[in-house]
């Protein structure tokens, strides 16, 4: 497993993450893909070096998995600098449980470190256990929740924090 940053100019590569991040996505019961997550966005933030797009390529040369963070909106200030979200991560189910997730993330947190990162976080929907775990294993902490962030009443956020 290779882990490369997105070829943004490639459309195909465009078309292949988009493509793993809808098939990680199709068990999702609070929304769809669409309705929170913007493909020419993330082009957008990663041409203009605020965001890294990275993805895991299987020995067939398939894309396996993908991750995409962001930095925190520059009007921060130095926060805005310092701290960066993670947006979105999938991985093909055909290729879970596999480590790749964890690949993807490591590989994104070294490189953003790098850049003078110090905090990393993301945030899911608060009942989704099979996720937060999967940041406590990769050493994010409970940060907090909010009620009814995502999408209307009853659907909160969690939200996981590293220093790095």
């Amino acid at each position: 497993m290779e882990i490369k940053f997105l070829e943004i100019d490639l459309e195909k590569d465009l078309i292949a993450i988009e493509t793993v991040a809808k098939k990680s996505f199709s068990v999702t019961p609070d929304a769809t893909l669409a309705e929170w997550f913007n493909f020419d966005y993330m082009v957008k933030m990663i041409k203009e070096d605020r965001g890294l797009c990275l993805k895991a390529v299987a020995d067939n040369n398939d894309i396996a998995g993908m991750i995409f963070a962001l930095q925190e909106s520059p009007i921060n200030g130095k926060e805005g600098v310092e701290k960066w979200v993670i947006i979105i991560a999938g991985v093909d189910p055909k290729y879970t449980n596999q480590g790749i997730g964890t690949l993807l993330l490591q590989k994104l947190e070294e490189l953003v470190k790098v850049r003078g990162v110090k905090k990393m976080f993301t945030y899911t929907n608060k009942d989704d256990i099979k996720v937060i775990n999967f940041y406590r294993k990769n050493g994010y902490e409970d940060a907090g929740w909010i009620k009814d962030y995502q999408y209307g009443k009853d659907n909160s956020a969690a939200f996981l924090l590293k220093s790095l």
